[in-house]
């Protein structure tokens, strides 16, 4: 389905060959310009993650390949399931995606997993988190195995010039790296209770997630040495800044500087430049959108901001509930850097169908904009065309794609 959008039009695009699969976390552009999406199936026993392709040429959906029984782990062998590539699916210069599994979905035959409730259980326990690489020419991975043991990882960056994976894991919030050359993995400790949910990295490499209250963890690329900063998040002032983790990042068009939210409960943008001074500057934007007054500390999970991404118009797009309206529906909104200004693009609603969730966002190299859907079946993605969008001219290349998720 089709709808009317600000300065274009929105489609809404189901999988439908996955009917069961029902959320999309996974979500970037490949240096071949499509769109490469990872479909998961976190909800329902017995589902393993598949990898798609959007060719925006010909706007087909392609159903590439299931994981799990290629990582030896085929969703009905009792295990909690290979259910999802998270924020875990990046592409690299080479043409292949670099890629790690996540947890959530139950055994075959299960209602629900719990990861302590299994975690000593023979038959039922999550085996851990594969690392592997796919490759779109040939359909084939290369698995390099387990790295974090029975636990998922839940945001991934790539450092092409080291060959470095920089993870986290989930549930215990473990920093790790992975050398894809000396197929190393080497576990860097414990950074807090609360899970982020994104790492991103600056010119150099290294690397930058956030502890518990929102300040920003640095992670050495030369030494792996992880310090955390005096930088912080901002959140409101009769808070601390508690499960203000890094929750979506986005660099700026020029890569001066990084663009953000946090997974807290205040729904606030900021800018963070650390090439500045010994700690980088922090800028808070202020609320996301909507009324200053208005309170989302009512609900952290319903008022998330997410699916970050620069559009070709230099534009800020993202996806946020608009909880002080009715219907309470959510949009997607586009911000000026410059000016600040806010603008409601599009409802991501398509008759009877509301966005639950947006969980991620890429852009193709002629500016249309895609943001994955999560918390619904079949799950899918949405595509925000705007007019200014040229089928003829790449305004966008893969220098532009941001190398984690």
């Amino acid at each position: 389905m089709i709808n009317k959008a600000l300065d274009g039009e929105i489609e809404d695009l189901r999988f439908d060959k996955l009917p069961r699969h029902d959320s999309t976390w996974g979500l970037c552009t490949g240096i071949d310009g499509n769109i490469y999406i990872a479909a998961c199936g976190e909800m329902t026993g017995g589902l393993s993650v598949f990898i798609l392709r959007y060719i925006p040429e010909t706007k087909k959906i392609e159903y590439l390949i299931e994981i799990g029984p290629e990582l030896g782990e085929p969703p009905d062998n009792g295990h909690a399931t290979q259910s999802k590539i998270h924020y875990c699916l990046i592409p690299g210069s080479d043409g292949l995606l670099y890629c790690a599994t996540h947890a959530s979905g139950p055994p075959l035959g299960d209602p629900i997993w719990r990861p302590w409730n299994s975690w000593d259980d023979t038959k039922r326990y999550f085996p851990g988190s594969y690392i592997f690489t796919y490759n779109p020419l040939t359909n084939k991975i290369e698995n390099f195995g387990i790295g974090p043991k029975k636990e998922g990882s839940r945001a991934l960056a790539f450092d092409e010039k080291r060959m470095k994976l920089y993870g986290i894991t989930w549930p215990r919030n473990h920093f790790y790296v992975f050398y894809i050359n000396s197929r190393t993995y080497i576990d860097l400790g414990r950074i807090g209770e609360i899970n982020p949910q994104a790492i991103f990295l600056d010119k150099y490499g290294n690397a930058y997630t956030t502890d518990d209250y929102g300040y920003i963890l640095k992670c050495n690329a030369d030494n792996n040495e992880i310090k955390q900063l005096g930088v912080k998040c901002p959140h409101e002032s009769y808070r601390q800044g508690w499960h203000n983790v890094l929750y979506d990042v986005v660099p700026a068009p020029d890569w001066s500087c990084f663009y953000g939210t946090d997974w807290g409960y205040e729904s606030h943008l900021w800018r963070y430049n650390p090439y500045i001074g010994q700690e980088g500057i922090m800028e808070d934007l202020g609320r996301a959108f909507g009324p200053a007054d208005f309170k989302t500390d009512m609900s952290l999970e319903a008022y998330q901001v997410r699916g970050l991404v620069f559009g070709m118009d230099g534009n800020l797009y993202f996806a946020m509930k608009l909880g002080w309206e009715e219907p309470q529906n959510r949009w997607i909104i586009r911000l000026n850097p410059k000016t600040l200004i806010r603008e409601k693009v599009c409802p991501l609603v398509f008759g009877e169908h509301k966005s639950g969730h947006i969980a991620s966002a890429t852009q193709d190299f002629y500016g249309n904009l895609y943001f994955a859907d999560a918390g619904q079946s079949p799950t899918g993605m949405y595509i925000y065309r705007p007019s200014i969008a040229s089928m003829n001219k790449k305004v966008f290349s893969f220098k532009d794609i941001k190398q984690w998720g």
